[in-house]
């Protein structure tokens, strides 16, 4: 019996080529998870920054009005 790691007795039918291949395809799809999850949070960040923008200007431009009309 091999062991995958110090911990994880290897067992069963599987060829370690095909074991190695599934380790690979998980890693690969743990990054690929990882990566949507930044890109999610950067999209968002860009939009609350952009929302921010646009409540400053409107705010700015509401105040002149007034500072105009008095």
């Amino acid at each position: 019996m091999k062991t995958i790691s110090s911990t994880l007795p290897e067992r069963g039918i599987l060829t370690s080529a095909y074991k190695q291949e599934i380790r690979e395809n998980i890693s690969v799809s743990k990054r690929a998870t990882l990566s949507k999850m930044k890109s999610i949070i950067e999209n968002h960040h860009n939009k609350v920054q952009s929302q921010t923008g646009t409540i400053l200007q409107v705010s700015l431009f509401a105040i002149a009005l007034v500072l105009i009309v008095i």
